[in-house]
C-alpha cells in the first residue's frame, strides 16, 4: 500500500486529465461560482488550468486549496498566460503548506543556495519562444550541478532532511524540471515562498 501510494503520488501529475479538472471545478462552482465564471474560459482554457495543476502535483504540492489556487489564477491570468507563470503566482499563494513539510521542529529549514555566478549563468540560459520559455544550460554545467546537487542530497537525507535548494523565481521552475528526472526528491523554493516567522 505504501508502495502504491508512493507510485500514485509521484505520478499524480499524469492522472489529472481535463475530466478531472473540470470536475474539480464544478464542486468549487457549487459554493463560489462567481470566481469559476471569471477565470474558465473567459481568461484561460480548461487545458491551462489543467497545466498549471500538474506543474504543482509533479512538485509534490497539494492542490486541496483549490480556491486559493483558481483566485490567484483569476488575478494574474490577465496578465500572462504562461502555464510556468503562472504556477509561479500559485506557489507564492500556498507558499505556507509548500514550506511547512520542510521544517524542523524548531521551525528551521534547512537549505542550500546556488552561489550568485552560477545561478546567474542559469538565468542567463534561459530563453524564449513562442511556447514560453526553457532552459538551454551547457550540457557540462549541467552535469556538474546535478553532480553536486546529488552530493547536497545525499547529505540532507543523512541528517534526516528532505533536500531542499533556494533560489530566484525566475531560475526556480527550469531548475526543477532540469533536477526531476534525476533527483525527484529535490525540491526547490524562490525567495517569495518562504513565510517571514521561518529561520532558515
Amino acid at each position: 500500500v505504501t508502495h502504491l501510494t508512493e507510485v500514485i503520488r509521484r505520478h499524480a501529475h499524469e492522472l489529472l486529465g481535463r475530466q478531472e479538472v473540470q470536475g474539480l471545478l464544478d464542486a468549487l462552482a457549487k459554493t463560489h461560482p462567481k470566481v469559476v465564471e471569471e477565470l474558465v474560459p473567459q481568461q484561460l482554457s480548461l487545458g491551462q488550468v489543467q497545466k498549471v495543476l500538474q506543474n504543482l502535483l509533479r512538485e509534490h504540492v497539494g492542490i486541496r486549496d483549490f480556491l486559493s489556487i483558481i483566485e490567484t489564477l483569476a488575478d494574474h491570468a490577465p496578465q500572462s498566460k504562461d502555464a510556468h507563470q503562472l504556477t509561479e503566482h500559485v506557489r507564492a499563494a500556498l507558499s505556507r503548506s509548500i514550506v511547512n513539510r520542510f521544517l524542523t521542529p524548531d521551525r528551521t529549514l534547512p537549505l542550500v543556495t546556488l552561489a550568485p555566478r552560477l545561478e546567474r549563468s542559469i538565468a542567463e540560459s534561459v530563453h524564449r519562444n513562442e511556447d514560453g520559455t526553457y532552459l538551454a544550460l551547457e550540457p557540462l554545467t549541467a552535469q556538474r550541478l546535478l553532480g553536486k546537487l546529488a552530493t547536497w542530497a545525499e547529505q540532507f537525507a543523512l541528517q534526516g532532511h528532505q533536500p531542499l535548494v533556494l533560489c530566484s523565481t525566475n531560475v526556480r521552475g527550469h531548475l526543477r524540471r532540469l533536477a526531476e528526472r534525476f533527483l525527484p526528491s529535490l525540491s526547490v523554493v524562490a525567495p517569495g515562498e518562504i513565510p517571514a516567522n521561518v529561520k532558515i
